[in-house]
């Protein structure tokens, strides 16, 4: 088996370990008004103009509910409205996310209201403008096409696209899942995600940079 079968073996296992259980598909017209909130960080329509936020816009509702859930069970345990979970287990091969930023926007949402969030967002085009032609395929992208897909448009419903977005952001999360293992807030990881971590553990910085402004300048639709 090749590396490239190989990985797509474990992406397909590791994100088959973790659905998204939602208990509906949201509704994106109350998540329109509920995003009112987000436009400043992440814009109108959810498309971004401001380096090291992330574009919305046509992202994969299953990969926002299951993100925007993650950062609300880190603001509650923030807040202490919720005890940290400490299985062993669980915290090698679960995803988790933290962001502390998003905590006062999100802490309070209900399922519903991140279903609707998540509806809205991925039924909104791309509206990216790429103002720069795109770049030559960087060192280990090859590794990246096997879940983001070819060019950064994603086939599996719980991997996000990643194509169009913004490369300061981009760069931001390579460095998070590098730095997951030692760098801890309040007793847990900033950011895990048990793939990515294995595939940009040997990332230079110029690699990081490289893979990140590529995908930044493909088109996103």
């Amino acid at each position: 088996m090749d590396i490239k079968s190989a990985l797509a073996v474990l992406c397909l296992f590791l994100f088959a370990a973790n659905p998204v259980l939602a208990s509906h598909h949201g509704d994106p017209k109350r998540g329109a008004e509920l995003a009112q909130q987000c436009v400043s960080c992440h814009g109108v329509d959810g498309t971004n103009n401001t380096e090291g936020f992330p574009s919305l816009s046509n992202q994969k509702y299953k990969y926002l509910v299951k993100q925007l859930r993650e950062m609300r069970n880190s603001a509650k345990i923030r807040t202490g409205e919720k005890n940290h979970d400490t299985d062993a287990a669980q915290a090698i091969m679960r995803s988790r996310r933290t962001n502390e930023i998003m905590d006062p926007f999100i802490v309070d949402l209900s399922n519903t209201d991140i279903e609707d969030l998540a509806a809205y967002y991925a039924a909104e085009p791309c509206r990216a403008v790429m103002s720069e032609a795109p770049l030559p395929p960087p060192r280990f992208e090859i590794r990246c096409q096997v879940c983001h897909g070819q060019f950064g448009i994603a086939a599996n419903s719980n991997v996000p696209n990643i194509a169009g977005q913004d490369a300061g952001y981009l760069e931001q999360q390579l460095r998070s899942f590098q730095e997951s293992r030692s760098q801890m807030d309040d007793g847990q990881e900033r950011r895990r995600a048990p793939i990515m971590e294995g595939q940009v553990r040997h990332l230079s910085e110029q690699d990081i940079k490289d893979i990140s402004l590529y995908y930044a300048r493909l088109p996103c639709r």
